[in-house]
């Protein structure tokens, strides 16, 4: 059967005629429940696991949106949920638009945290505020990421103290380091710092000898691997 004709068939446009076609349908009809169910499994996840940085760090002033965006894309690579290609090219780094525009909603209905808007010394952030039940994701986090939350621990705490700016450095040139290994490409600085800088107009402002501190400093702590 054509997969036009099951398409037809699972919009309940056109009947199956036999029991083989029947059952097709069935096992197509329960495959799409699967998947829309660990679509949603995925996401909820990435909620807890989000929830989890900004437990860890909502009391450091140097957490702001961008730095907690970009700790959230490095510790998914480190609970290994094979992500990567949910995130976008974006001006500040990877970004997964659709997700972190649900998220600050997602932590306000679950009374995780709220997201206040701040302003010190003329510059605005994001701060994650607690609410009262802000212990509810950590059961869900224990079972989800029972066997990644040493690694998990071991990023947030490396990007504690670090500052937006040198995240954002960091995360993006993650993602270049990735997307060269995935294309089979040496790792070599040249070539990353090549990557780096045609990400984006922004990437500009960082000076070469900046970046290649932040990819050294990553090396030394076991972040990439070449």
């Amino acid at each position: 059967m054509a997969d036009f004709e099951k398409g037809l068939m699972l919009a309940g446009l056109v009947a199956p005629s036999t029991v083989e076609e029947l059952n097709e349908i069935r096992v197509l009809d329960k495959y799409e429940k699967e998947l829309k169910k660990e679509k949603k499994n995925t996401y909820f996840k990435r909620v807890v696991l989000a929830a989890e940085i900004a437990n860890e760090l909502h009391a450091e002033p140097t957490l702001g949106r961008i730095k907690f965006q970009k700790l959230v894309y490095l510790c998914e690579h480190a609970a290994e949920m094979g992500l990567h290609q949910r995130y976008l090219k974006l001006t500040a780094g990877p970004f997964d638009n659709k997700f972190m525009h649900t998220i600050e909603g997602e932590f306000q209905r679950n009374e995780w945290f709220r997201v206040d808007k701040i302003t010190e010394r003329g510059i605005t952030r994001s701060k994650y505020v607690p609410l009262a039940n802000i212990n509810g994701y950590k059961e869900y986090y224990a079972r989800y990421f029972e066997d990644r939350q040493h690694s998990i621990r071991y990023v947030i705490d490396l990007f504690r103290k670090q500052k937006s700016t040198f995240t954002e450095i960091a995360a993006t040139l993650f993602a270049c380091f990735v997307n060269l290994k995935n294309a089979n490409h040496p790792i070599v600085i040249s070539k990353l710092l090549e990557e780096f800088y045609k990400w984006s107009e922004r990437k500009t402002q960082f000076k070469e000898d900046e970046v290649v501190s932040v990819w050294n400093w990553m090396l030394e702590k076991g972040l990439v691997a070449v």
